[in-house]
């Protein structure tokens, strides 16, 4: 709030000096401010005696203090067969309480000091936060690592978690757009862990000692970071860490083999069906990895081709020129360990289906052939370094930024030079990375909807193959699944 205080202070004095007819314009000249500061924080490191990296960014602002790590894990590490199991595991660490404490009264300890423990374990890492008031930093920190080192696996929630993961399994095919995604997911990465899907027989087949298992072979001191921040003394803060930490070894993961995508482009059309009244149309292609120099041209080349709402051309050529979607968007993802997506879609009636396919590819083989206007370029590059500043707003967040780029190994001037390097791209940059990473030809289209209405249209692209979608509480294929 702080930051606000000198504009709004300004705006009363040069009323009230306009009020009192003594020269508002006079006085204005006279007021002078520093300038705003716009550079970013950057956290201080130091490694425990235990081998856990820790960065710390105090800011004593509020007493408020936040503990997050980034475990070395992931569902991309799931065993064959046992599809879910990091998600389960990450689920119940934290939820099913530690040895010393059960989770009832874990959850009650909590509450009482009003902080917050969370984990969670994604597709390539594992998250942990603790958010805590100053005056109960002692305790929160104990209660983060005994989460951490000692969960107890409670097996009431643990099957809890099962149930409820089964359930959203057997309701997956409810949701159209996520029919849509996880189909072209699919697609795109199969062959490697990040096609892999949940299934009542994977998730099912998981045990405690499978999850018990898990956190034993990843969550090691040598696997994690932690990052602090907030309203703490950063020698205080490394002893107390130190503490809570004191004993804690662990054997170096024996990370298993991630087979990469191949990076290939090869497009086709596939239909789900599904009786709808209208279609979900998503589309994609695999995409460079964020550390790619050409990834800040792509970024605003993104911004421009669909990526900015109503500046961008997806939106106005189908939705405010043709009015045929509500929603249009393209996304290019870069990856961090893999691979990232080109996404593209919309949502529409059947019997446009085709005519917004056509746009996609038009606008995507447009912007490979002709440089972008200087409007254009100005508010894709403005858009980016102007929002960039709202990632930054609270101190934890800050760190999470830091975090990740400590976790994937990124150059330490990445976040530093960022608005820099956006602000650098030219229309000729925009042109040669659109030459060059998007593929037109090979972009994959999924379709949700009525297939037999659909069929017509999109057999004017070529040869269509339908998806089969997966009856999960059979455990039969169908081709229809009202």
């Amino acid at each position: 709030m702080r930051n606000f205080i000198i504009p709004l202070l300004l705006v009363f004095f040069v009323q009230a000096d306009s009020a009192s007819g003594s020269g508002g314009e006079e006085a204005l000249s006279r007021l002078s401010f520093p300038p705003i500061k716009t550079d970013i924080p950057q956290p201080s490191r130091v490694t425990l005696k235990n081998g856990v990296r820790v960065l710390l960014l105090p800011d004593h602002e509020l007493p408020l203090i936040t503990v997050s790590a980034m475990i070395k894990t992931g569902a991309i590490y799931d065993p064959p067969g046992k599809e879910g199991l990091a998600a389960l595991t990450g689920a119940n660490i934290r939820s099913g309480g530690t040895v010393a404490i059960p989770p009832d009264e874990l959850d009650e300890k909590l509450e009482r000091m009003a902080a917050m423990v969370e984990v969670s374990i994604g597709e390539e890492s594992g998250t942990a936060t603790l958010s805590t008031l100053t005056k109960d930093l002692d305790t929160g920190l104990e209660t983060f690592a005994d989460v951490l080192r000692n969960p107890r696996f409670d097996e009431s929630r643990f099957e809890l978690s099962k149930a409820q993961t089964m359930e959203s399994i057997r309701r997956e095919n409810d949701d159209p757009s996520g029919i849509a995604m996880r189909e072209l997911s699919h697609l795109l990465y199969e062959g490697t862990p990040y096609a892999n899907r949940l299934t009542l027989k994977s998730v099912s087949s998981i045990t405690i000692e499978d999850a018990k298992q898990f956190h034993r072979n990843y969550f090691v001191p040598q696997g994690m970071i932690i990052g602090v921040a907030g309203d703490f003394d950063e020698k205080s803060i490394i002893a107390k860490l130190e503490k809570v930490f004191e004993g804690w070894q662990g054997v170096d993961p024996l990370f298993p083999e991630v087979t990469p995508a191949p990076e290939k482009y090869e497009g086709g059309f596939f239909v789900a069906d599904k009786k709808l009244p209208q279609a979900v149309i998503r589309a994609g292609h695999l995409a460079t990895k964020r550390t790619n120099p050409d990834y800040f041209s792509l970024r605003v080349m993104d911004k421009i081709l669909g990526a900015n709402g109503f500046a961008s051309r997806m939106v106005q050529k189908i939705r405010t020129e043709r009015g045929l979607a509500y929603s249009a968007w393209s996304y290019y993802l870069g990856g961090r360990s893999e691979l990232g997506r080109l996404l593209i879609g919309a949502e529409t009636k059947t019997e446009s289906v085709a005519e917004v396919v056509k746009i996609m590819i038009e606008e995507i083989s447009a912007i490979r052939e002709v440089e972008v206007t200087d409007d254009e370029i100005d508010v894709a590059r403005n858009a980016i370094v102007n929002s960039f500043i709202f990632i930054f707003d609270k101190p934890a967040r800050i760190l999470d930024q830091w975090l990740t780029l400590e976790y994937y190994d990124y150059p330490h001037d990445y976040l530093l030079s960022y608005r820099d390097k956006v602000m650098w791209v030219t229309k000729g940059d925009v042109l040669r990375v659109a030459k060059k990473y998007l593929h037109p030809d090979g972009l994959k289209f999924v379709v949700v909807g009525d297939t037999e209405s659909l069929k017509d249209g999109l057999s004017l692209f070529g040869e269509i193959n339908e998806i089969e979608l997966e009856d999960y509480r059979t455990g039969e294929k169908q081709k229809h699944h009202d």
